[in-house]
C-alpha cells in the first residue's frame, strides 16, 4: 500500500459558508480560487498543495459536515480500503467510481478526520 498526500478539503454545512470561506482566500489572502464555491466545490491554488472548499462530501450521513477531509491519491482504492479494513478502520463510503473521473472511498477518523483515498483516471 503506497498512498501520497494529495490535497486538504475543508468541509462545511451549507452553500454560503463555502463561498465566504472561498471570498477569505480569494480576497484576503489574494489566492486564486477555482471553481464556484457559492454552488458547493472550488479549488484554492495554495501553492504546493490544493485547498478543497466542499459542501457536505460525497455522502450525506457523515455528521455534522464541517470538518476536515485529507485525500490520498491511492494506484488501488479497493486493495487498500481492504488493508484499512483489516486493520480496524471505519469505512462511511466504498469505493466507488464519481462522475468526475475518480475512484472514490471515505474513512472515518476521530474528531471530524474523514479520509479519501482516490484513484484518478485519465482519458
Amino acid at each position: 500500500m503506497a498512498l501520497n498526500f494529495n490535497h486538504l478539503s475543508l468541509i462545511t454545512d451549507t452553500n454560503e459558508e463555502n463561498q465566504e470561506i472561498a471570498d477569505f482566500f480569494a480576497g484576503v489572502l489574494g489566492l486564486t480560487v477555482r471553481g464556484n464555491a457559492g454552488e458547493g466545490y472550488a479549488e484554492v491554488d495554495a501553492g504546493e498543495i490544493v485547498v478543497s472548499l466542499h459542501r457536505g462530501g460525497l455522502i450525506d450521513d457523515i455528521a455534522p459536515h464541517g470538518g476536515t477531509l485529507l485525500q490520498f491519491a491511492s494506484d488501488d482504492v479497493k486493495a487498500d480500503i481492504e488493508q484499512i479494513r483489516a486493520r480496524g478502520g471505519r469505512i462511511v463510503l466504498e469505493p466507488m467510481e464519481t462522475d468526475w473521473g475518480t475512484t472514490s472511498a471515505y474513512v472515518a477518523g476521530p474528531h471530524g478526520v474523514l479520509v479519501e483515498l482516490c484513484k484518478f483516471h485519465t482519458t
